[in-house]
């Protein structure tokens, strides 16, 4: 079970000492057993941890005081109106996966589900700056994965993160997203109705303590635990120089599958996608091609789960369409129709109607004509 308030309260002031970090909460509950220990240690018994000097012991000693005891028990007061959690290695729920990678948190905080970490997931990364094409093949392929069953993890980053969260949930399937700050922020901030979808539909995991805010630093280390939480690493869209690189490489150094879209040759944010397929990554042109490369290591039970009818194959030279733009070039015909027909049949709002049709209108795929009607081009 999580930890209770009075478990977590001690270990919470250790954790949200200026300087501990997550490695370093780990080394010192490990040496002296719990948080009480360090607080109880001696100066001489805390300077033999690597890092620990007199400013950090000074201000591991202004955590023990009433000031600090109160500001953590408001820092408690947010994370149990927000219902989030807290577990350690010790708690049954601790992910498995991360009792395997390097330097495993010790404390972990999470909103959400927990039961989505039982599920075989598969990791979908990339640039924060895709193009359309990257945007759209990250969204339908964790459509139709999260449809097939798969749990889709990432990082709830702006670009291919947010598009993999949004094409799982979409499919009414469950996703995860492990943060690089602390589980009551939400970065980047128009992420905050995509969070909120998470938190009530899927996992929020991280191993910030509350309050840590996003820096550089902290995003690198969080991709560890986003390979260790899946089965394959699925890249969509990526520079030579990416934060998704780092992923790439803790799912090799975990000996886990790394798979990749291709993309056009001339485009930048595919050329690094396009030489990890060089460098003997699985090229991915549909969900069944994950599918087939998970059932090859071991996921037989994904056999009978494939992903639906209407999962295409992806195909960089032609214009990709989202499964929105789809479903209305499905009804539309060379018979006009009104936006307000056009919304009720796809289930979606004539506002996000308009907006859809407004892009296919500047593909050339869907013709307007007046009083707001619409036919295929």
């Amino acid at each position: 079970m999580p930890l209770t308030p009075d478990e977590l309260e001690p270990l919470l002031r250790l954790a949200l000492v200026q300087g501990i970090g997550p490695q370093r909460l780990s080394m010192l509950v490990g040496t002296f057993g719990d948080a009480r220990g360090v607080f109880r240690a001696s100066e001489a018994k805390l300077g033999t941890i690597p890092g620990i000097g007199s400013e950090l012991m000074g201000r591991i000693r202004a955590a023990d005081l009433p000031k600090a005891r109160s500001e953590t028990r408001k820092a408690l007061t947010q994370l149990e109106r927000r219902g989030a959690f807290a577990i350690t290695p010790d708690d049954p729920a601790y992910p498995k996966a991360f009792r395997t990678v390097t330097e495993p948190p010790y404390l972990v905080f999470g909103v959400g589900d927990l039961g989505a970490l039982e599920r075989p997931g598969l990791a979908v990364v990339g640039t924060r700056s895709p193009t359309r094409y990257g945007r759209i093949a990250a969204e339908r392929l964790s459509f139709d994965l999260a449809m097939a069953g798969l749990v889709v993890v990432s990082g709830l980053a702006r670009g291919i993160d947010s598009a993999a969260h949004r094409g799982a949930l979409d499919a009414q399937g469950t996703t995860i997203a492990v943060l690089g700050h602390g589980i009551d922020l939400i970065y980047p901030s128009e992420n905050r109705e995509l969070f909120a979808r998470i938190r009530d539909r899927g996992l929020l995991l991280t191993e910030y303590p509350p309050g840590e805010t996003p820096k550089a630093g902290n995003f690198p280390r969080r991709n560890r635990l986003i390979a260790a939480l899946a089965e394959a690493v699925l890249v969509v869209e990526m520079g030579h120089k990416s934060g998704a690189q780092h992923t790439v490489g803790f799912a090799l150094e975990q000996g886990r599958e790394v798979l990749a879209v291709p993309g056009p040759i001339l485009s930048p944010t595919s050329a690094g996608t396009n030489q990890l397929i060089k460098d003997g990554a699985r090229l991915i042109a549909s969900a069944e091609d994950v599918l087939e490369e998970l059932r090859g290591v071991g996921w037989s039970a994904l056999r009978s789960r494939s992903p639906p009818p209407a999962a295409h194959r992806l195909d960089p030279a032609l214009p990709l369409l989202s499964h929105t733009e789809g479903a209305l070039l499905e009804i539309l015909s060379t018979d006009p129709l009104h936006v307000d027909d056009l919304a009720r049949d796809t289930g979606i709002s004539a506002a996000d109607a308009l907006t859809t049709l407004l892009h296919l209108e500047l593909q050339g795929l869907v013709t307007s004509l007046p009083g707001k009607h619409y036919c295929r081009t």
